[in-house]
């Protein structure tokens, strides 16, 4: 174990450093719309843009992994990020934003790949659950504590932004210098039109259902919150909140998943989510409004890794890596559109409006969920693997890892 964190420790570093920057700029972002005073709609197509340029990278980025080679195809994505970075500070407009937004979704979903890839060609079948649990424990914290960096300065100043760009520097120096050799790229057996929704619809809705979800909470309650006179450090804390509710959550949803049918716990977990969201009431909190938020982001993260574990159990061995990607493409999908609907949402009937209409998604899902799980019986491909610890907010980043600890 020794020898394989020190061959990638400095890749572990360099992904921990762009969470912490991550973790912070997706609400700095919603907090800077609603200072500016931006309907919740623009507000939606704006951060809605990360989640869709998130989408065409995952779909793209290998071909650039396997041409430039593991450390200049991270250097390439982190240095595209960091100029955006930098774009997104000089000049405040929301169509520029809007591009500027779409190009850092890009940029780090070929980040996340290219760690993730790195990872599994360096671990053994021996050390892989080790590593990528050091790697997932890192990234999770970091992302959590990012949220507190938006107290050191004004969501107005240039400040933040670029302390982001230095962050995502940093990561690159720290990849750049890594002594490791990169790994060599390899192919994988590519799915066909529909195949993995024939083999397991359930995962397929969860996973979009996920995204629609994760991509409006994220992107929307920061403009609510800031809108209402919240401050910046009540904003971070209960951003941190729910992510910490994620982590959580996992192992002991992890569990029964590989314990029972994976959809049935799917289900259930999606009706926990829903009755949360429609008890919750943001207008007015209550003294259990911290513990009913914890439980709120706690059950939200768990739904996509739980169906992404599904869907590998569904498909052959040699699919693995098409299914994670084809996942991450729909989770990538509901991201962009989630904002949207939620805005028009909360436009429409108020932020208890949004918490109504992501309680509407996942009671529709979970029904399906279970309806499937009781009339349809499916044999597996290979038995169900454990599972992996999977953040809400960057679930999509970090599917790949979902199919490796087995």
């Amino acid at each position: 174990m020794a020898e394989i964190l020190a061959a990638v420790g400095s890749l572990l570093l360099g992904i921990s450093l762009i969470q912490l920057a991550n973790g912070y700029l997706g609400t700095l972002i919603g907090i800077r719309l609603a200072a500016a005073h931006v309907e919740p709609m623009i507000a939606g197509v704006v951060t809605s843009a990360y989640f869709a340029g998130y989408a065409v990278g995952a779909v793209f980025c290998n071909r650039l992994i396997n041409r430039a080679g593991h450390i200049r195809a991270f250097a390439a994505f982190a240095g595209l990020v960091t100029a955006t970075l930098l774009g997104l500070a000089l000049y405040f407009d929301t169509v520029l934003w809007t591009a500027l937004r779409a190009l850092i979704g890009f940029g780090c979903a070929g980040l996340f790949v290219t760690t993730e890839s790195w990872l599994n060609a360096k671990a053994s079948a021996a050390t892989r659950g080790s590593v990528f649990a050091i790697y997932m424990v890192a990234t999770y914290a970091t992302f959590a504590g990012g949220q507190f960096v938006l107290n050191l300065a004004a969501p107005t100043d240039f400040s933040l932004f670029a302390l982001a760009a230095i962050l995502f520097c940093v990561a690159l120096v720290s990849v750049a210098l890594t002594r490791a050799a990169q790994p060599v790229p390899v192919s994988s057996s590519h799915l066909k039109a529909g195949e993995l929704l024939a083999a397991a619809p359930v995962a397929v809705a969860g996973c979009f259902a996920g995204g629609l979800i994760t991509g409006c909470f994220y992107a929307l309650v920061p403009v609510y919150a800031e809108s209402n006179g919240r401050s910046t450090l009540e904003i971070s804390s209960y951003m941190a909140l729910a992510i910490t509710g994620g982590l959580l959550m996992q192992i002991p949803v992890g569990k029964l998943s590989d314990a029972f049918d994976r959809r049935l716990i799917a289900g259930l977990v999606s009706f926990a989510f829903a009755g949360f969201a429609l008890t919750i009431a943001p207008a007015r909190p209550t003294p259990w409004f911290p513990v009913v938020w914890l439980f709120l982001g706690g059950f939200m993260s768990v739904i996509y890794p739980v169906c992404v574990a599904h869907a590998n159990d569904r498909m052959p061995e040699e699919r693995a890596v098409s299914v994670s990607g084809r996942l991450i493409l729909i989770s990538g999908v509901g991201s962009a559109v989630g904002p949207l609907l939620g805005a028009a949402a909360m436009s429409a009937f108020g932020v208890r409006g949004l918490f109504n209409y992501m309680a509407a998604l996942e009671v529709l899902f979970a029904f399906f969920a279970l309806a499937r799980d009781f009339s349809v019986r499916q044999p597996l491909f290979k038995r169900p693997r454990p599972f992996l610890l999977l953040s809400t907010s960057f679930a999509h980043d970090l599917a790949h890892a979902s199919k490796e600890r087995r």
